[in-house]
């Protein structure tokens, strides 16, 4: 029952994508098809669209996280954990989801945002032709991503820019703010089974592993060696809305 980390499957899911892309030639030219279009032949044209289809195939784009991004891997695709934040609204009671057959299951909803950089060493095309590869990943994955925990995804994209703090390196960078939520879960309280009830009244007895009391008896004050056995009393008519015709007020305590 892991919890699951955001940043990790952004990771692998667009690493797993650029993958298949190189794979599927077909996929790549639908997805370009765009500047084969012939009233853009005068600009772009099928030899364009195979230009980006070298450059995607035989260069390599590792996708890293942001503590592992170095220019000298440029181009590159980095992940960032931005901001992960628990949904009060989806909270559940004591954090309780169900209860399994072994325990109670905790659960937590976060709401997670998820940097994803592209960064190229010219601020051409490349920025341009990468970052609709990541879009198409980000749709054409989003059953995969659901199923690795990654739920109501949703993104948002920067213009591109040069890094300024990089700006020795010409590195350029287009950000993907990649939105989604997660639901955590953990094994809580274990379950107690139950073998055998004592209803025998007596004192001085051994201390009870469990109590139970009403919301107005402090549980602290209760006598753990103490057991009075099973004590039943009737109700009056209109003591917790309750009345039972059998009885009569005068009846003594069963």
């Amino acid at each position: 029952m892991p919890f699951v980390m955001p940043e990790v499957v952004v990771r692998k899911l667009i690493d797993f994508g650029i993958k298949e892309l190189r794979a599927n030639k077909p996929a790549f030219d639908d997805l370009f098809l765009q500047f084969a279009d012939p009233e853009l032949n005068s600009d772009f044209g099928p030899a364009y669209r195979d230009q980006i289809w070298e450059w995607f195939s035989t260069t390599k784009i590792p996708v890293v996280q942001a503590w592992s991004f170095n220019a000298q891997k440029i181009p590159c695709i980095s992940i960032h954990l931005a901001n992960e934040t628990e949904d009060e609204s989806k909270a559940a009671l004591n954090d309780l989801a169900e209860v399994g057959p072994d325990s109670e299951i905790g659960t937590g909803v976060f709401t997670v945002m998820v940097d994803v950089g592209i960064h190229v060493t010219r601020g051409g095309d490349h920025v341009i032709w990468l970052y609709y590869i990541v879009s198409y990943i980000l749709f054409k994955y989003k059953l995969l991503a659901h199923k690795w925990g990654l739920k109501l995804q949703t993104y948002s994209a920067s213009d591109y820019s040069k890094d300024a703090d990089k700006s020795n390196n010409n590195i350029w960078t287009r950000w993907v703010r990649f939105r989604c939520t997660t639901q955590n879960f953990w094994h809580a309280d274990p379950l107690k089974e139950i073998c055998e009830v004592n209803v025998d009244p007596s004192i001085q007895g051994p201390v009870s592993c469990d109590i139970a009391t009403s919301l107005d008896v402090d549980p602290r004050t209760v006598d753990r060696r103490a057991n009075k056995g099973i004590i039943a009393d009737h109700v009056e008519e209109g003591e917790c809305g309750l009345y039972d015709p059998y009885l009569e007020p005068d009846d003594e305590n069963i």
